[in-house]
């Protein structure tokens, strides 16, 4: 084993030597990458459309091919269900990744060969930098248990579709599927809550080393876990369960208001890795250290622009490339990949941290953020905040949303209303929400400014529901598991009394 662990490490310090090499200069890396993609193209639909034989620069890239939304490029897309070739990418595109996005119809976004083997290249760069933290030994000890949505794939024409989990399984390296959780029979389930009790059954007591999960999902597997676990008299901690487990990688959504919820179920301290990933460009970024900014993999088939977060509405923004970019602004990202994605907004925004080497940090969405009444509260913020009244008020939560009370005669004034499900609630209800206020009122001046003595808005008020609403909401939504995340801003007023019914009335 230790010269087994000895060859990992080596392997692990020369595949980051990879990314370090390409954030030494990232801007170049970039331009590269560019080249790369448009000359793969250039004989497609797409690429004569465009004339990119004729493309030399970025500047060129960005005056000839317009910012495309996924609206737009999906009839051309779509055509490989017909056995159409060439389209924007060579060759026929043999998967479509099925993605639920931000509205209430699914997505089909190309992936094609040398996408799925970018992505292999960023979970081997995953795996370094888990190594590099220094649990290579542990790995090696364990299994991995990736938690992620159903792997059967459909079929439409000559194309497969499905869960992207569904698809990255068909490539896994034959070497590593002997330490890869869950077996086949259960990752091809599409029943989640069928999915969570077949890993209780099979997997309660396991050498599992590491799990990779969307963290409002795998603390609802911990739970299930703990609960078989005292029926059975035994283990009160997952970490006791499972001895070997030493990483838990998570990507979908913020960590940090679930970091109090996890030390509970692990019970002993563990490596938390942040990532972001997309269906449109697959795993892009990766956290370096525990807590602090994620490293924008810069030479692995994507190609980044950066937009203005404050323009991003705009029809025709400002497009930067990664040589233009400021530490501390804010930019809504719009990918090129070797899917055959071109100029796409993906909606989400990020902030940089560091420039060489390019470190960003996800801080929400364009189209995710609460002004019901002039506030402009971002989904950083809310996360935030949410993180520092459970640190103020030593709780712990399982899910939460915000719902906005408009004024109406009976209310005059407006207020934010948290309903949140407490796994462990906090001491003081009102200090909670005191920390919430402080937290917004330091973040935004509008917010602020609502708050003054009370005059715009009144203070936010906390609405505790019962074990187990969100997970009863979302299932009655067909949403459970996987890619699926509750709404951290109920737009819709239903949103809100559907969860007080579910929970048993106004708490």
């Amino acid at each position: 084993m230790g010269m087994v662990a000895a060859a990992l490490g080596a392997y692990a310090r020369w595949k980051w030597k990879a990314v370090e090499r390409a954030s030494a200069d990232p801007a170049a890396s970039q331009r590269q990458v560019l080249r790369r993609l448009l000359a793969r193209a250039a004989d497609t639909q797409w690429g004569r459309q465009y004339g990119y034989r004729d493309i030399r620069t970025v500047d060129d890239y960005r005056s000839r091919v317009p910012l495309t939304s996924y609206e737009q490029a999906a009839p051309l897309w779509h055509q490989a269900f017909e056995g159409k070739t060439d389209l924007a990418w060579p060759g026929l595109v043999p998967y479509f990744a099925q993605s639920s996005g931000t509205t209430a119809h699914n997505k089909y976004i190309p992936v094609t060969g040398e996408a799925i083997r970018s992505n292999m290249r960023a979970g081997a760069f995953l795996v370094a930098a888990m190594i590099r933290r220094g649990g290579g030994d542990k790995l090696l000890r364990g299994k991995f248990l990736y938690l992620g949505g159903p792997t059967t794939l459909r079929q439409r024409g000559p194309c497969q579709y499905g869960d992207a989990s569904g698809i990255t399984s068909r490539h896994i390296p034959r070497f590593a599927r002997r330490n890869h959780l869950p077996e086949s029979d259960i990752a091809s389930l599409t029943d989640w809550e069928q999915k969570i009790d077949r890993l209780v059954e099979r997997h309660l007591r396991s050498p599992i080393a590491a799990v990779s999960a969307c963290p409002s999902w795998a603390a609802l597997l911990f739970k299930r876990m703990l609960q078989a676990a005292r029926e059975s008299g035994g283990e009160t901690t997952i970490g006791q369960l499972w001895p070997e487990l030493s990483f838990f990688v998570s990507y979908g959504m913020a960590f940090d208001p679930y970091r109090g919820a996890y030390a509970e179920f692990i019970g002993r301290p563990i490596e938390y890795v942040d990532t972001y990933s997309s269906s449109e460009g697959g795993m892009t970024a990766i956290q370096e250290e525990a807590g602090g900014p994620l490293r924008l993999l810069v030479d692995n088939g994507v190609f980044y622009e950066f937009i203005p977060a404050d323009r991003a509405g705009e029809a025709d923004p400002p497009r930067l490339h990664i040589g233009e970019v400021e530490v501390g602004r804010e930019y809504a990202l719009a990918l090129s990949t070797n899917g055959g994605i071109w100029a796409c907004p993906l909606g989400d925004v990020v902030r940089f941290e560091s420039l060489v080497p390019p470190m960003i940090r996800f801080v929400g969405r364009t189209q995710v953020s609460l002004s019901a009444y002039g506030e402009h509260v971002t989904m950083e913020m809310i996360e935030r905040a949410m993180a520092a009244a459970c640190a103020a008020g030593d709780a712990a939560i399982a899910d939460y949303t915000v719902w906005p009370r408009y004024p109406s005669s009976e209310h005059p004034k407006p207020l934010h209303r948290w309903i949140v499900e407490f796994t462990r609630g906090p001491a003081d209800r009102d200090a909670f929400a005191a920390a919430l206020d402080r937290t917004l009122r330091e973040l935004s001046e509008d917010y602020d400014a609502h708050r003054v003595n009370d005059y715009g808005m009144e203070p936010p008020a906390i609405l505790s529901v019962a074990p187990g609403t969100f997970y009863e909401w979302m299932k009655r939504k067909g949403k459970l598991g996987g890619q699926h995340k509750v709404p951290r801003v109920a737009r819709d007023p239903a949103m809100g009394e559907e969860l007080l019914e579910i929970s048993g009335g106004r708490p």
